[in-house]
Order: structure tokens, then C-alpha cells, then sequence
């Protein structure tokens, strides 16, 4: 048998190495698209529904939104476990499937019978992110040398810029916030005025919501051509606030500013995320208070590809995207993640490869705002994106990697 093999082969060399040459091409171009992953993908095909349901008791989450899920949910195909978790003012439902399952089908068949559950009025049910418990792949935290920009303007500029062009990279399913002060429109009511000009909380809040608003008409011909008429009025500032008209008394508007205070404010946080890191001298940089974004990666997806494409948004928003920095400009090193150094453009940001496991989490503290004793009606108005217009050299503004996240007790 073996010598009629090498006969042949001595015979038809041709064939033989031909044969040889295409399984050495077939081999390399397999050992290039051969998928290489430091921390493999062995988690289960899963799919989290999330329901909030802000001021509510973990029981009645429980009762009216968490039993009725599962309810729903059980008699999917393919569903192996369904676990659930209730908070106050927060519903969890964890469906596993078998691994053989289709990812995709499995969503869609969720998707299917969210619209079928009996939630209570105002109530949204909605699936999670389409990502691996082992998909969080990158790590940052915001920082600026700038003094015109505080922890506030920093979340901001994370929520509405930084979420936005992270999202656009190929196989990124969200980016995911922490730490920071949510900045909001609040309006601080005199409950003595409230009550002498006759009004309630939930007057002002209707009438708030029906200014908050624009208006559409039709439309005036002119010639061969039409104008669209439309009125509008969406609150663009404090002051538009402040003139809102709640009602007329004997023949004067009574006005928002009449009868309480409206500024620009944070939000009551429940966490802060603080983090330090221990330089090769000893020292230990302390930062208590940053801003922090975790981007997920869409399951089944390719690490490395999905990484080069973080890495490129990353270097645009340093570069032409995020607020730049008074002053002259400082020679330094853009640090590559991949280890290579490119000049500084003017600021001093740093981008590290941060995908560490510590084992550490961030805890939340619960703070008691210091605030005064009165009414209030604190409404979530879009931020107004002025200040971040494209295109704008980054001066002293960037992401940082690296060290360690630790909670501050409160």
C-alpha cells in the first residue's frame, strides 16, 4: 500500500505538488482568519428583559410586573432556565437558552411577546443590550486639564458625545455610564405662593409639559411655492422657563419665576465612583470623583476587530472632537494602546489598553442631598449640544485608562 502511494506520487509529481500547494495556501489563509480570543466565550445564549417602574416597593415590582414576565415569557423554544431578580423600582428577568439555539431567533421571539404582558399604565417592558457576560472589552474614564469643565460638564459630554460615536463602531452594542452629576432643569416652588395664588404641583406640571412644545399648521402659499407654518415653543434655556404663564389673575400672567426659583442643578445621586493609580515611584494618584464608560461588545463578535475600532474613535475624539483647551500648547505622547507613540497635538490625554480583571467593583453610596425643604418639580430637559460642534481640536482633553475603581462612603 505505501509503496503503490509513492509510486504514484513519484509518478505524477505535478499533481502531488500542486495538491501540496493548495493545502498550504488553504492553510494560511485558515491560520489568518482563525479567531484568537485571550478569554473565550463560554457563557450561554441569553436574553435580559428590563422594567423600571421608579417608586415602587420591591413587592409590588414583584407582583405586577416580574410574576406576569415570567408568566409570559414561559413555553419559549429552546428556553432552558428563567431567573429574575426584584428591585424597588427596578424588574429583571434572565432568560437562558439552550447553547445549540440561534442568538438572533431567540431575541425575536422575546421581542414577540413583550407587547403581551399586562404592565401597569406608563409601564415599558424592553430587552437588554445584545451582549456577553464577557463582553465588556473596554474600560475608561474622562478626564480634562481644562478648569472650565467640571464633573457635571464632563457626564454631559459623555451622554450625549462620547455615547454617540461609540455606538457608531461596527459590533459595539452600548456604552454604558457611571459616576459623574446628571445635570437637569430644576424648579424650586414656594409652597406659601403655591398656595396663595390657588395652585398645585400637578397645575404646574401640566402646564409646563403643554409650553414644552411645538406647534405645527399649515402652510401659506406664496407664488409656486409654499411655506409651512409652525409654532415654536420647546424650552430652550432657564429663562424660557422662568416665563412660562401658569394662569391669569385679575388680568396679570402669573408667571413660573413668580412663584419659584428655576435654575440649572444636579441630579440626586446615589454613587460616586472614584479611582486611583499607583505610579512605579510610589505615588498614588487620587481622583474621587470621574466619570466612567464601559462599551459592550455585541456577542459572537470579533475582539480584536471590534477593538481596532474603538481605538480609531478613540484617537478622533481626542483629536477633532472633544472641547479643546485655553492656553499654549505642551509637547507630550499620545500613548498608543498597541505601544507605539505618535506626537502630541497639544494635549496631554492618555489611551491605554484597559481590560483588567480585579475582581473589584464599584460599590454605590446613598447620599442625602442637602437641599431645602420645598417643593419642587425637577423636569429632564435635553442639554443642549452647542458646545461640542464639530470640528474642535482636543486641547487637554481625553480618556485615561488603567488603575483602579473604589467607592468613597458618604
Amino acid at each position: 500500500m505505501i509503496r503503490t502511494i509513492v509510486d504514484f506520487a513519484l509518478n505524477n509529481r505535478f499533481i502531488v505538488l500542486s495538491i501540496a500547494l493548495l493545502l498550504f495556501v488553504w492553510g494560511v489563509i485558515a491560520f489568518e482568519k482563525l479567531p484568537v480570543e485571550a478569554y473565550p466565550d463560554v457563557a450561554n445564549t441569553w436574553v435580559q428583559i428590563i422594567t423600571q417602574w421608579p417608586g415602587r416597593a420591591a413587592e409590588e415590582v414583584e407582583q405586577q410586573i416580574t410574576i406576569p414576565t415570567e408568566i409570559q415569557m414561559n413555553g419559549i423554544p429552546h428556553l432552558q432556565h428563567l431567573r429574575s431578580a426584584s428591585l424597588a423600582g427596578l424588574s429583571v428577568v434572565n432568560l437562558i437558552f439552550e447553547d445549540d439555539s440561534d442568538n438572533d431567533q431567540d431575541r425575536q421571539k422575546v421581542i414577540e411577546r413583550l407587547s403581551q404582558i399586562p404592565l401597569p399604565p406608563n409601564v415599558s417592558a424592553s430587552i437588554g443590550p445584545d451582549f456577553s457576560p464577557i463582553g465588556s472589552i473596554y474600560w475608561y474614564t474622562l478626564k480634562s486639564t481644562n478648569p472650565a469643565y467640571d464633573v457635571m460638564d464632563l457626564k454631559s459630554i459623555q451622554d450625549w458625545v462620547i455615547t454617540k460615536y461609540l455606538k457608531s463602531v461596527p459590533d459595539v452594542v452600548d456604552d454604558s455610564s457611571f459616576g459623574g452629576i446628571t445635570r437637569e432643569y430644576q424648579i424650586r416652588v414656594d409652597p406659601d405662593k403655591l398656595v396663595a395664588y390657588g395652585l398645585s404641583l400637578a397645575q404646574v406640571e401640566q402646564q409646563l409639559t403643554n409650553a414644552n412644545m411645538n406647534g405645527g399648521g399649515s402652510f401659506i402659499e406664496q407664488g409656486a411655492q409654499q411655506i409651512n407654518v409652525r409654532a415654536v415653543g420647546l424650552v430652550q434655556n432657564v429663562r424660557d422657563i422662568e416665563k412660562t404663564v401658569l394662569k391669569t389673575q385679575n388680568g396679570a400672567a402669573l408667571r413660573v419665576k413668580d412663584i419659584a426659583v428655576v435654575e440649572q442643578g444636579p441630579k440626586i445621586r446615589l454613587g460616586q465612583i472614584g479611582k486611583a493609580i499607583h505610579r512605579e515611584d510610589g505615588v498614588v494618584v487620587d481622583d474621587p470623583d470621574v466619570v466612567e464608560g464601559i462599551v459592550f461588545m455585541r456577542k459572537g463578535a470579533d475582539t480584536a476587530t471590534t477593538l481596532d475600532g474603538i481605538h480609531t474613535t478613540v484617537r478622533q475624539l481626542n483629536d477633532h472632537v472633544l472641547p479643546p483647551r485655553p492656553g499654549p500648547r505642551r509637547p507630550g505622547a499620545l500613548h498608543d494602546p498597541h505601544g507605539s507613540a505618535q506626537p502630541d497635538r497639544g494635549h496631554d490625554s492618555r489611551c491605554h489598553y484597559p481590560f483588567h480583571f480585579s475582581g473589584e467593583r464599584a460599590r454605590r453610596d446613598h447620599r442625602r442631598p442637602d437641599d431645602s425643604l420645598r417643593a419642587a418639580v425637577c423636569l429632564d430637559l435635553p442639554r443642549l449640544a452647542t458646545h461640542f460642534r464639530e470640528p474642535a481640536l482636543a486641547r487637554g482633553f481625553g480618556f485615561r485608562h488603567g488603575g483602579r475603581r473604589r467607592c468613597r462612603d458618604g
